[in-house]
């Protein structure tokens, strides 16, 4: 049996922490710029097609614009004690 000693883990050293502290600081700036820059989000036509983005002002017929959707209500659920009669 390995012997017990006052101290088995060895604390962090200043480097260890500086290391530490860069890598979460950096991973921040990254998530904070992907979020803000959002990569990919301008619109662009496919070739070949004769739509092309929105012009400022612009919000359908164009690539980019807003889509009309309805929205129906669902069926209302039956109670239990209502099943069809046989």
């Amino acid at each position: 049996m390995k012997p017990r000693h006052a101290n088995d883990y060895r604390p962090t050293s200043r480097r260890q922490r500086l290391v530490i502290v860069a890598i979460t600081v950096a991973t921040v700036v990254a998530l904070w710029m992907l979020l803000l820059l959002r990569p990919g989000f301008h619109a662009r036509p496919i070739p070949g097609t004769p739509l092309a983005p929105c012009p400022p002002g612009q919000t359908s017929g164009c690539v980019g614009g807003k889509a009309d959707v309805l929205l129906i209500p669902a069926a209302p659920a039956s109670s239990p004690g209502s099943e069809p009669a046989r």
